[in-house]
């Protein structure tokens, strides 16, 4: 399959999920009257998704015809994935947001970045301060609990 057979397929997929995700997060009813809602975010990620499978979809159908190059690294990145999307989920509510969101960070940057481009320093920065930037906006900001696991945060 080429490169722009391929864009062009993924853009669609997406388009799709992000229409079907627009339509679900409408019949989300808000608990409170003047309450944005449990929908507010699923339809504006929804609605983001939908424009940038549209922007991809025109520049896919814009690309000159070329066979894509075949790579095992893209398997098994896609595959490292979600095995590392699972223990994630495994992991979270029993070790807790931030040691589970810090492990999982570094272990998916380690397996997309090639290893010419890595900065461990980079790497370890952004694995620890994401994960208590965002239980800091949640619990703070926002007022939702996130699970605190083992050690208590």
């Amino acid at each position: 399959m080429t490169d722009k057979k391929k864009g062009i397929v993924t853009s669609v997929l997406f388009l799709a999920f992000s229409i079907v995700m627009i339509i679900f997060a409408k019949d989300i009813k808000p608990m409170m009257e003047n309450d944005l809602g449990s929908g507010f975010f699923p339809m504006v990620i929804g609605i983001a998704m939908c424009g940038l499978s549209v922007l991809r979809l025109v520049v896919a159908l814009r690309e000159k015809e070329k066979e894509a190059k075949k790579s095992g690294d893209d398997l098994m990145g896609g595959l490292g994935t979600l095995i590392l999307i699972g223990a994630y989920c495994l992991a979270f509510n029993t070790v807790g947001f931030i040691i589970s969101t810090i492990v999982y960070l570094f272990l998916q940057i380690l397996l997309l970045t090639p290893k010419e481009k890595r900065n461990w320093l980079v790497i370890c920065l952004i694995s620890v301060i994401a994960p208590f930037a965002f239980y800091a906006l949640f619990v703070y900001a926002i007022n939702t609990p996130l699970p605190k696991g083992w050690f208590g945060f």
